[in-house]
């Protein structure tokens, strides 16, 4: 417990800055997220024992990954190099495509790597570069002329993905405790064993609320294109939810594979996916909402 805590105070330390001051500093914390992210998604058939990825599959998901959240300028105006503000929440047809050509061939010109192989590593970089690509555009909302607006922003994705584990967490525990082992009700025992709908139902709901709370009070002087009270409830319970399936989702992929953290790189903590997995989802979801949000309203 006092390595975790000591680890993830020193995580906070590292992090914010890179939030606070935006730009090109939340490009180079994507860009670092990206790179280890993708090393410990293509890892985790060498931590179960497996025949692991050979290492040119290490360089070309982590180079379509890069082009699907920064493009080049030559095909794409999405990312700009000269203010480090990603504009628009879209992604190039050409890297989708071109990725997948590439990626899911290898296993017709490589004996060592199935296309069972093939799918799992398109799947995952198109999965990551979705979900990094989103956090830089909710950090990049309000532009250079009102950089800190994407602060706020940030924080609120955070506070209800965060809000919704923790309470989540303690309402399970706390049903465990006056209802019995035997009383609650199992949420995924076959991903995950320990969640309960309970806790589930819990968190969704001081998730939502405090989410809500923050966004009415927080984010009014935000332009997000949000015109009624009720886009930020329905905003913050859609995040709650998309949070809890997300962190399902990349605990299905360990289950699989039969592993426990995806790396040992944060000590308490286990590797860097297994910290941002319910972000990835919700920073899709986030910016998803709000470009919707853009073209409806």
């Amino acid at each position: 417990m006092k390595t975790r805590t000591i680890t993830g105070a020193l995580l906070f330390l590292f992090v914010t800055p890179f939030i606070i001051f935006g730009t090109y500093s939340m490009a180079i914390f994507v860009l670092l997220l990206m790179t280890l992210g993708m090393i410990e998604f293509l890892n985790v058939k060498k931590n179960a024992n497996l025949n692991k990825f050979p290492i040119y599959m290490y360089v070309l998901t982590i180079l379509f990954a890069f082009l699907m959240i920064f493009d080049i300028p030559l095909f794409s105006g999405s990312f700009d190099y000269q203010t480090g503000i990603l504009d628009s929440y879209i992604v190039n047809p050409l890297w989708l495509v071109l990725s997948a050509v590439v990626i899911l061939s290898c296993s017709v010109f490589d004996k060592r790597y199935t296309i069972v192989d093939s799918i799992y590593a398109f799947t995952t970089m198109l999965y990551l570069s979705l979900g990094l690509k989103g956090m830089l555009y909710l950090r990049s909302v309000g532009g250079v002329e009102n950089i800190n607006h994407g602060i706020m922003v940030i924080v609120f994705v955070l506070l209800v993905t965060c809000l919704t584990d923790i309470f989540a967490y303690f309402g399970g525990m706390t049903c465990y405790k006056i209802l019995g082992a035997d009383k609650v009700h199992k949420l995924n025992e076959r991903i995950s064993p320990k969640k309960t709908i309970e806790g589930t139902i819990v968190g969704t709901v001081f998730g939502t609320g405090l989410g809500f709370l923050f966004a009415i009070l927080a984010l009014k002087n935000v332009d997000l294109g949000i015109t009624h009270w009720s886009l930020y409830l329905l905003m913050s319970f859609v995040l709650s939810i998309c949070g809890q399936i997300g962190d399902l989702v990349l605990s299905a992929v360990k289950r699989h594979f039969g592993i426990k953290d995806y790396s040992n790189l944060l000590p308490g903590h286990g590797g860097v996916l297994d910290r941002i997995d319910s972000l990835l989802l919700n920073s899709m979801m986030a910016a998803i909402f709000l470009v919707t949000m853009s073209y409806i309203l």
